[in-house]
């Protein structure tokens, strides 16, 4: 028990300890949406996606109340301000009904943020450290949510929601910025590189890896919108059943 609490091994990348989680991950993704869309009931389908939602926030309370307890708590570095624990935070409340515009919008966030800190990790816990399970619990978790949403009711992103997800995340940096400014901290990493290696690292010094990370966003985006370019270019008169974008949370909760 007390390793679960306080052993602090080492995080080797790409050792056991960082494909594991990336195995399962990729092994629940494919698995559990189809199998909720195929052979769940409606009301199952909702609430195992509100069930991932709740269990990923208590991730990320878990780790402040943590944190709090062993006196290690720093507000300039462990507030859940950064975008992928500040999604899991609030993800039961945004995604208790979930909304197809907010769904799409936050696809790109989710898988293009929050995938960059599953291949390049800043976790410097080891297994089985709190942190470490956390760590994981929260971007897995995340990742396989949104992917569920998506399979499950057949919302599918379209172009123009790449740009919605653009604004999105220049105006939560831009908002980081300032507080930054003023808490002389670096969330969303607009102040500074993460120390960890990170694909800021080939874009330049700051500033400018803001800048040069505009174009790189926009291409990683825009591969993540690539699977859906098929189901975008049916006309909507011409969708079927099958292929048609639907979500019909409230009357399956019932």
């Amino acid at each position: 028990m007390r390793a679960i609490i306080f052993q602090a091994a080492g995080f080797e990348f790409f050792g056991l300890q960082h494909l594991l989680p990336l195995i399962l991950l990729v092994v629940l993704s494919f698995w559990l949406p189809v199998f909720a869309r195929d052979r769940l009931s409606p009301q199952n389908q909702v609430w195992i996606a509100r069930g991932l939602a709740i269990i990923i926030s208590l991730g990320i309370l878990s780790v402040a109340i943590f944190r709090l307890l062993i006196n290690q708590f720093d507000w300039r570095e462990n507030l859940p301000l950064d975008l992928c624990n500040l999604l899991a935070l609030f993800l039961p409340v945004l995604f208790w009904n979930p909304h197809p515009r907010l769904v799409k919008l936050v696809y790109f966030l989710i898988l293009g943020g929050t995938g960059q800190g599953i291949i390049t990790p800043n976790c410097p816990e080891g297994f089985p450290h709190i942190l470490y399970l956390s760590y994981w619990m929260v971007h897995c978790g995340l990742v396989l949510h949104i992917i569920y949403i998506v399979v499950v009711w057949r919302i599918y992103p379209r172009f123009v929601s790449i740009l919605h997800s653009m604004v999105a995340m220049n105006i939560y940096a831009a908002v980081m910025f300032v507080l930054n400014y003023f808490m002389d901290s670096n969330y969303f990493y607009v102040m500074a590189k993460p120390i960890t290696p990170s694909l800021l690292d080939y874009m330049g010094p700051w500033p400018w890896y803001i800048l040069t990370g505009q174009p790189v966003a926009f291409v990683i985006f825009f591969l993540l919108w690539l699977p859906f370019f098929r189901r975008n270019s049916i006309p909507d008169a011409q969708m079927t059943e099958d292929t048609r974008p639907s979500i019909n949370i409230d009357n399956a909760a019932v």
